[in-house]
């Protein structure tokens, strides 16, 4: 699953790139699946689409996604509706509600998992994002 993600240092068409070089402080909502290879700080919502923390991200945020495949440093809250997949090199702190999770040798996780509500808040934020655009 996570190999066609993060990969390739191109940006599929279909998808949306943060580098590495770049610092983003606020909300991000998306149509589309995202990369985040920079730091960013905030909110992340791409309810219907793959999210993917390269292994040089840093990321503070609350995110809301379909997906998320995580190589670097997570802090925060992540929903994910289908499933969360921590790397060998992830390390993440935080509150994970989902019904899948990976957590590969060496990833490092320190938190909580809660695989009964993922659902729900994922409507919800479809909700948010249909009616404040």
């Amino acid at each position: 699953f996570w190999d066609n993600h993060c990969m390739d240092d191109r940006p599929a068409p279909d998808q949306t790139r943060i580098p590495s070089t770049l610092f983003v402080n606020g909300d991000l909502a998306a149509t589309q699946d995202i990369v985040i290879d920079g730091r960013f700080d905030g909110h992340i919502t791409v309810p219907n689409h793959h999210l993917s923390i390269g292994s040089s991200a840093s990321v503070k945020a609350k995110i809301v996604a379909r997906s998320v495949s995580i190589f670097g440093s997570v802090d925060g809250q992540i929903q994910a509706s289908e499933r969360v997949e921590l790397l060998a090199s992830a390390s993440v702190r935080g509150h994970v509600v989902t019904p899948s999770i990976l957590v590969m040798d060496g990833a490092q996780f320190t938190g909580s998992i809660d695989p009964e509500r993922s659902e729900a808040a994922i409507h919800v934020a479809r909700y948010r994002q249909r009616h404040t655009q």
